[in-house]
């Protein structure tokens, strides 16, 4: 699976001068059970992200390993397109913990609380559609994100079951599951506990959808433009080859407090000719638990949209779609 043996953690440090370098935690929303922390040479600063199957319920959760996804993609995973960009420097391996190291893009990559303006949000749609023309990459033995993992990862089944993730973040994400069945509409309620019960008509219909290349995570959070122009995507840990459906759903689900216009308009603007209508149900069943405790707290979007008339319509969306399952 990789081309050429990883160095150890200290043999990549000193390959990049940081053997000895000061170290301190980095503090980051992130969730998996990586752990980050920063480095410092002379007025540089890095990134340095450690990370196991034993520590990331992620990596569990979608049958990743024994060698984790994102060290596979960011040690010799598929070349990107311009102007995407995937800033590793390099990847170690100590036995079955993982160290991948970047520069440290604080200031680059977007805050997950503040809105995007449309110029940055035309340039993210540009690196997805420039991502979304590739071809999928010949390698029989890449390891991708399953698709089933992937689309059912934070479903209510999937946190009431024993597994890692009602380990990690039922506590959490059950309560908005909870929310979304008080307030979203009772046909879109139905629809995604019945797809996440079973969803092999929405998985058939998605693996007949062209497959593509696909980041597989990418909240804004992942996401930042360079001085020279680049898009910074970080986070491939559920890099995968599947529709672009799937990609779209949870961009526009998770990124909703940061998106300067509705999910309807994102849409039109990625492309305006294309039927993306699966996005509304994948969308729905991976982050319809944040839209119910948003619209239950009455916030308003940065689009200017409530949440409670974001939820209507995803609802509207997703039943209208599920109608071609």
């Amino acid at each position: 699976m990789l081309r050429t043996a990883l160095p150890s953690l200290d043999e990549l440090l000193a390959a990049h001068a940081l053997t000895g370098a000061d170290e301190e935690p980095f503090p980051n929303d992130g969730w998996s059970g990586a752990l980050l922390t920063r480095l410092t040479r002379g007025d540089e600063r890095f990134i340095l992200k450690r990370d196991s199957v034993a520590a990331d319920w992620i990596a569990r959760a979608t049958r990743d390993g024994p060698i984790l996804r994102e060290a596979w993609f960011a040690s010799g995973g598929p070349e990107l397109p311009a102007p995407a960009r995937a800033p590793y420097l390099g990847v170690a391996s100590d036995g079955e913990e993982f160290g991948l190291l970047m520069p440290d893009l604080s200031g680059v990559l977007f805050d997950w609380s503040a809105p995007i303006d449309a110029a940055s949000l035309d340039r993210v749609l540009d690196t997805l559609r420039a991502l979304h023309r590739e071809p999928p990459p010949d390698d029989p033995g890449a390891p991708w994100c399953p698709l089933r993992e992937r689309v059912l990862l934070i479903s209510r089944p999937a946190l009431e079951r024993p597994g890692p993730a009602r380990d990690a973040v039922a506590d959490r994400i059950l309560p908005g599951w909870d929310a979304f069945d008080r307030v979203a509409p009772h046909d879109a309620r139905d629809l995604v506990a019945s797809l996440s019960r079973e969803p092999a008509p929405l998985l058939d219909a998605l693996r007949r959808r062209p497959q593509r290349f696909l980041h597989g995570d990418l909240k804004l959070a992942n996401a930042g433009i360079a001085a020279d122009g680049r898009v910074e995507l970080v986070d491939w840990q559920m890099v995968m080859v599947g529709p672009v459906e799937l990609e779209l759903g949870w961009f526009l689900a998770a990124n909703v407090a940061t998106l300067p216009l509705a999910a309807d308009e994102v849409l039109a603007r990625y492309d305006p000719a294309a039927d993306l209508a699966l996005a509304w149900i994948v969308g729905l069943i991976l982050r319809g638990w944040r839209k119910g405790y948003d619209a239950e707290a009455g916030l308003v979007h940065p689009s200017g949209m409530s949440a409670a008339d974001d939820l209507a319509l995803w609802s509207r969306r997703a039943v209208a779609a599920a109608r071609g399952l």
